[in-house]
Order: structure tokens, then C-alpha cells, then sequence
């Protein structure tokens, strides 16, 4: 008697699974799949699938899918002898697929061969510069012979900016890129990637601030800044600041002076850059920032005998997050203004009561205690989806993640533990997406600076960030001015102390200036300072020198000069000898006054010897 089977599969998209069920030990499955992305972003799906029986009185005679989207469209099924009976079932939330096949294939070993295609529109998205396209993980995959895929892009898409997992295999095809991945691969996660050189958003960042105090007061704003993995160009920022300057973590703080009883509006505009790759030659983080971004703070208990023991049973950082994507729970209904930050013990006691600044804390916790330095980042992260990936400060600041210290790449790796527990198995350790943009960083302080958002007063209500797509504009190179804050003569001989103040009226950051400083007629002497690898835009940085001229009776004129990169500045001095023009000039007005003196002298002495004869 032959058995008759209805072959069952569960296929889920939107970035979570597919799943596949039926009697394994009845049949062997073979897959190759190719997911075709148009130029449009349209996805064509094609499976081609081999049903082989393994025991003699078995067949299959129908074909089931069910899609977790109503996302399906165009649905096609043929065998060998043509096309096959499609019955399609579609709610709001899934789409059920039903396949008849037009011949019963019995025998052990016998092979029913069909394919099944359909569009896909929803697993490609085009987001501001960048295509991104996401292929659902394999569930049950074990089920399953033999499974191959190919990922099949235009190349008009651009060149790849991140790919995961690593495809076994790349080649070209006429006007598209093939990436192949194995069963395997896609056991573990579904493929996720971007094309495009770099995301860009545009920004107008709002900050508000207020001086209660009947006293002047000096106070700070953190700007935006570069990092490894995104470029600032700043198009204006007023008003201007009295200084940019650089804290350890790499922050950029601007400073501004407030009168008494003062309020200050501070409108920042421009555009970031987002790269998935990190920026060659970006400066290295000193070895004393790292130590301190190994000790404990407010919400990171490095020291704690819980975070210890917890530690004691991971070997790495990807064990670390690992640990903290399972260990914890998204809990969506937290996610409100002013929701309150934990911690990390308060993460592993309520772990399902977790959202973003949980999951960060515990892995900069972790991290820390196991010797790898660790850092939160705030700032802005874009999603289509707040339900897969969750943005939980909904006010301004709208997300924070970590990064850790990678000794080997010299590099800080930012991942994100909370979308991969919320996306169902998308990889955000080994790659780093086009939607974050970082605003502060919190090392050395786990609580300061206050990010772009937080600056407000109690009459200032209403969102002060704001961030959307844009295209990259060609802004002018940062321009440079040059101040000479010295005296307009010195004299000769005497060492006299002053400044060169280099001013970088933006757009963007000047790193690794060549500064040259030499003199002619005079003596000059300076020392270089680390800080010049950087000058953030609408900064000051002051180089202090000493001049002056060995020889003590000179006079005239000199020249000190200045090289920035190509730009060349001079200042004229004026040289003064403190012999000639100073103790000369007083020794022979000494001995003028003397003479004077004496004449004077010699004179009344003579008038009084003439009075005394006519008496």
C-alpha cells in the first residue's frame, strides 16, 4: 500500500525565519534558491526543490506554503510536465500557498523535481543612500539535505558596505553581483546586507540653555562628533562658541559664556556621514583613556561578585554578547519618556524587564570585568520598524549601544545587542549597520556629557532633533585663520612668551595638520602638542611660543612664519636692544643729567664767590 504525503512548509519573512515540516526520515529535500533584487528593489524568489523518496511506498502529491506576510505576490509553480495548480490564501498578516503536482513519483530514490517562484517586495529597502536586503534565517535546517542560496544584486546598488554572513563564494553576472551561502550559514542567521558607499542624514540639533544665577557662568554642549565609523560636517552653529575642545572619550564640547539671569539658543545644522567600514588614520585612543574605560561607574559594577561570577564563564567578547542577547528580555511597554536607566544588576535580577540602556549597561559591565575596555554610545539609530528594531528613549535621544576596544585592530567595534535579541537572529556583532549615528560617549563617565536632546529649560517644550535622509553636499574645505598673539616688538636678548592660535571656522574637523614654525632674525622656540592631530570645526587650538634674538645690540625687524600644510602665514616683529635703546639711552641721560647738574652746579658756586667779593 503506498503512503501519500502532503509536504508541509512554514516559510517567515520579515526578518525572522523560515521553518519546514514534514517526515524527514520519509524524504530527502534539496534546495537551491535564488532571491533575485531588481533594479527597482523587487525581490524574485525562485526555489528549485528535488523530493527524494526514501522508502518505496511513499509520494508526495500536494505542496504547502505558509508565509508569515501578505507581502507575496506573483506566485508561479511548474514541474516537468508544466505549470502545477496554485491556491492561495492571504490574511493581513500571512499568505498560504497550495501546490498540486501533476505526477505521482514512486520508488525508493525516485526524484520529484518543480519549482516554486514569486515577488518578494519587502525584503529590500532603500534607505536614503543605501539599499539594504535582508534574507531570512533557515529554521528547522537539520530537515533539510542539501540547501544552497545566491543573492543576486545590480550592481547599480553600489559596492558592498557590509555582508553577513561572509558568502562562500562572489561572481558577476552581466549587471549583477552572485553571493553564495550553504545550509549552514544560514542555520545560524539570515544574510544581512547594504550597498553604498555611506548613509547620510541630515541634522538640526536645538540646545537650549539658561543661567539662574545673577553671575556670569561658563557652560558646555556636547556637539555630534567624529568617531572611527561617521563624519560631521557642520554647515553652521549659532551662535558661535567660544571654544571646541576635545575630552578624553573624544567628545566635542563647545563652550559658551552666560550673563547673569541669561537664556541661550544654540541652533547646530549639517550633515553626518555613516560609514560600515571604519575611517583609515582616525587617532588611537591613549592607553591611560583605556584603563579608565576599564574601571567601574554608575550602572557598570565591574567589581560586583555577581558580574564577576557571571564572567568567570565567558572567554570573549562575542561570548559577552551572546550571553547578554539571551540572558535578557525586550520589555516594548517601558519604552516611554524619561523611562529610567537601571543598570546592569538591576538588568540581571528583572532581565525581562530590559530595553536598550539595560542591554548596553550589563555588556559594558561585562566586558569591563573581564578586562576588555567597553563604552556606551547614545544617539540616533533609524528603523522602519520600532517592533523589530526598537528605539527606547523616544523623546530626542532615541537609542544607546556599546562598543568595545578591539587590541588587535587598534579600534573601537560598536555592536548592538538589543536589535539582534528583537530581530530574530539579525547579526549585530560581526558587522556595523548605516543607521546609527552617535551623538555622545560615555567611557571615562557613564552619565556625562548629556547628548544632543537633553539640553532644554522648562519653558523650551517640543522635539529639539531633528534627522532625516539626505544627500551629500559638497561642502568647502574647513578654512583656516591664523592669529599672532604676540607683542608687536620685543628687545633683544630677553625671551618673551606669546601664542599662535589657529581658528577652524569649519565645516568639519581638521586631523593630522602639518605645522611648521621657524623664524628669520629671531630664535623661536615651541612645543608640539597631540592635541594638533585634531581641531573639531568653530575650534581654537593655541600653539605657545617663545622668541627672541641671541644677540644683545640688535635692532630691526624679524619674521616668524607658519606652515599649515600648504597654507604659509607670517608675523612681522619689531627688535628692540635693550643696550642700545634701553640701558644706553638711561646711561647717557645719567650722565647728561650729571653734566647738567654740574654745570649747574659750578655756575651757582660762581655767583655766590661774586656776591661774597663785593661785600
Amino acid at each position: 500500500m503506498k503512503k501519500i504525503l502532503i509536504v508541509f512548509f512554514l516559510f517567515f519573512f520579515s526578518f525572522t525565519s523560515f521553518s519546514l515540516v514534514f517526515a524527514s526520515e520519509e524524504f530527502e529535500t534539496s534546495y537551491q534558491v535564488r532571491y533575485q533584487v531588481n533594479p527597482n528593489g523587487l525581490t524574485q524568489v525562485t526555489q528549485s526543490i528535488a523530493l527524494t523518496n526514501k522508502l518505496s511506498n511513499v509520494y508526495a502529491t500536494q505542496y504547502s506554503l505558509l508565509f508569515q506576510t501578505s507581502q507575496i505576490e506573483n506566485i508561479k509553480a511548474r514541474d516537468n510536465l508544466g505549470p502545477l495548480e496554485v491556491e492561495t490564501k492571504q490574511t493581513n498578516n500571512s499568505t498560504e500557498i497550495n501546490l498540486k503536482f501533476n505526477q505521482q513519483v514512486v520508488g525508493t530514490g525516485k526524484t520529484l523535481d518543480f519549482t516554486v517562484s514569486y515577488d518578494a517586495p519587502d525584503l529590500v529597502d532603500k534607505t536614503g543612500q543605501v539599499w539594504e536586503v535582508s534574507v531570512p534565517k533557515l529554521a528547522n535546517a537539520a530537515e533539510m539535505s542539501n540547501y544552497q542560496l545566491q543573492l543576486v544584486v545590480p550592481t547599480s546598488f553600489g559596492a558592498t558596505a557590509y555582508i553577513s554572513p561572509q558568502p562562500i563564494s562572489i561572481s558577476l553576472e552581466e549587471n549583477f553581483q552572485i553571493f553564495s551561502f550553504t545550509k549552514n550559514q544560514l542555520a545560524q542567521s539570515g544574510v544581512s546586507a547594504a550597498f553604498g558607499q555611506f548613509q547620510v542624514f541630515d541634522f538640526i540639533f536645538d540646545y537650549h540653555l539658561k543661567n539662574d544665577r545673577l553671575a556670569s557662568t561658563t557652560t558646555e554642549i556636547a556637539l555630534p562628533p567624529d568617531t572611527a565609523y561617521q563624519k560631521v560636517y557642520y554647515e553652521s552653529l549659532e551662535p558661535k562658541p567660544t571654544n571646541v575642545r576635545v575630552d578624553e572619550d573624544g567628545n566635542w564640547l563647545a563652550s559658551y559664556t552666560l550673563s547673569g539671569n541669561q537664556r541661550l539658543n544654540i541652533q547646530a545644522t549639517g550633515q553626518v556621514k555613516v560609514f560600515s567600514q571604519p575611517q583609515k588614520n582616525f587617532p588611537a585612543t591613549s592607553q591611560e583613556t583605556l584603563q579608565k574605560n576599564l574601571q567601574e561607574q554608575k550602572y557598570w559594577p565591574v567589581n560586583h561578585p555577581e558580574i564577576k561570577e557571571i564572567t568567570s564563564q565567558l572567554k570573549s567578547i562575542e561570548d559577552i554578547y551572546d550571553f547578554v542577547v539571551d540572558y535578557l528580555g525586550y520589555n516594548f511597554d517601558l519604552v516611554k519618556e524619561g523611562a529610567e536607566r537601571k543598570g546592569a544588576l538591576a538588568a540581571l535580577k528583572e532581565p525581562d524587564q530590559s530595553i536598550c540602556m539595560e542591554f548596553t549597561d550589563l555588556f559594558v559591565s561585562l566586558a569591563r570585568t573581564l578586562g576588555i575596555p567597553a563604552r556606551e554610545i547614545n544617539g540616533y539609530a533609524y528603523t522602519t520598524n520600532p517592533k523589530l528594531r526598537p528605539l527606547s528613549l523616544v523623546a530626542d535621544v532615541l537609542h544607546s549601544w556599546p562598543e568595545y576596544w578591539n587590541d588587535e585592530r587598534k579600534i573601537w567595534v560598536p555592536v548592538d545587542p538589543t536589535w539582534e535579541k528583537t530581530t530574530g537572529g539579525i547579526d549585530f556583532f560581526h558587522k556595523a549597520d548605516l543607521n546609527h549615528f552617535a551623538f555622545v560617549i560615555h567611557g571615562v563617565d557613564s552619565q556625562l556629557p548629556a547628548p544632543a536632546g537633553s539640553y532644554r529649560t522648562q519653558e523650551d517644550g517640543g522635539k529639539n532633533i531633528q534627522i532625516s535622509f539626505g544627500k551629500f553636499k559638497e561642502l568647502p574645505d574647513s578654512k583656516i585663520e591664523v592669529e599672532f598673539a604676540l607683542p608687536k616688538s620685543i628687545f633683544a636678548g630677553l625671551k618673551t612668551k606669546g601664542n599662535i592660535i589657529i581658528h577652524n571656522l569649519g565645516p568639519t574637523a581638521i586631523y593630522h595638520l602639518p605645522t611648521n614654525i621657524s623664524g628669520e632674525g629671531i630664535m623661536i622656540n615651541f612645543a608640539s602638542s597631540d592635541e594638533s592631530a585634531l581641531i573639531p570645526p568653530f575650534a581654537k587650538q593655541e600653539i605657545p611660543i617663545e622668541v627672541y634674538s641671541k644677540n644683545w645690540f640688535e635692532v630691526g625687524s624679524a619674521k616668524i612664519n607658519l606652515s599649515l600644510d600648504s597654507q604659509k602665514y607670517n608675523q612681522i616683529i619689531k627688535i628692540k636692544s635693550f643696550i642700545w635703546q634701553g640701558i644706553l639711552p638711561v646711561i647717557g641721560g645719567l650722565i647728561l643729567l650729571t653734566a647738567i647738574l654740574l654745570a649747574i652746579f659750578k655756575l651757582t658756586s660762581r655767583k655766590l664767590r661774586g656776591t661774597k667779593k663785593l661785600e
